[in-house]
């Protein structure tokens, strides 16, 4: 039996039920716990695949990227050499699903080139609160397919497993067609100044500095969740204060492992990047 492994990632917007989905889909178990995920978390599933010459395993390393807008240097480090992506928007919230083609798909675009992707309409078992329907995420779907990255859409339900299980399986499926991206130039510019205009980019770029020092997005991401957390950042409204201390408390952890002039010289860098930013 061949065996294949192929890194996807799942995007979208906070709270539309990616880890759900994945939690479902790898353990056949739904955990509505809202998670806020800094940089990205990495699951790996095995499928059994048909293949022309019998059966082929595939083994697919999930990764579950920060669903905040905004922190697109942060998101492109975690995402960066995926083959594949699940787009989830939330059915009980319309602007999800506008985020998906207003800045999802483009930021995939811009960093991968047209991969093979997968839309989803989350939250198919709260059929009361549903906002828009199959029709609206097909139109996306088919008006990303004559370029080569869009084909198929579902409702899925992380509570009920509706279609969850359908949708990783049909990525395997086209991603064992050996289907070869297009890379592009990314052309992000990380620590540069005229990058940032908003406490919420200096961040951002503050970020996916250390995670690009540290090796990985995903090495990274206990070290950032932490110092987030004790220095008390809120993703969606970031303020001056706060990201002064955790750039502070960065400095601290870098401390431990990095020479004392590495580490000075990162916090300065990056104080400097969060008063270029405005308020």
């Amino acid at each position: 039996m061949m065996k294949y492994t192929k890194n996807i990632v799942l995007l979208g917007d906070s709270a539309v039920g990616k880890t759900s989905l994945i939690h479902r889909f790898v353990i056949d178990e739904f955990d509505d716990k809202y998670i806020s995920t800094i940089g990205k978390k990495v699951t790996k599933k095995e499928l059994i695949l048909d293949a022309p010459d019998g059966k082929a395993e595939m083994n697919l390393m999930i990764w579950d990227i920060i669903g905040q807008k905004g922190y697109r240097y942060s998101q492109a480090t975690s995402f960066y050499d995926a083959k594949g992506a699940i787009m989830v928007a939330d059915l009980t919230r319309k602007e999800t699903l506008d985020s998906v083609l207003g800045y999802w798909i483009p930021m995939v675009l811009r960093i991968l080139g047209p991969i093979p992707i997968i839309f989803l309409g989350n939250k198919a078992d709260l059929t009361d609160e549903h906002e828009y329907g199959l029709d609206e995420i097909n139109k996306i779907a088919k008006s990303c397919e004559p370029f080569g990255y869009g084909r198929y859409a579902y409702l899925s339900s992380a509570k009920t497993g509706e279609n969850v299980e359908l949708a990783f399986q049909k990525l395997g499926e086209i991603l064992l067609e050996r289907y070869v991206p297009v890379k592009l130039n990314s052309g992000l510019r990380l620590m540069d100044k005229s990058e940032i205009s908003t406490v919420k980019d200096a961040l951002d770029h503050i970020m996916a500095d250390f995670a690009d020092q540290f090796g990985k997005m995903e090495y990274a991401t206990p070290f950032l969740q932490h110092q987030l957390s004790i220095s008390n950042v809120n993703l969606q409204s970031p303020t001056k204060e706060s990201v002064s201390l955790f750039i502070d408390n960065l400095a601290k952890a870098e401390g431990l492992y990095k020479e004392a002039f590495t580490s000075e010289e990162n916090k300065s860098k990056r104080h400097v990047i969060l008063k270029s930013a405005g308020d």
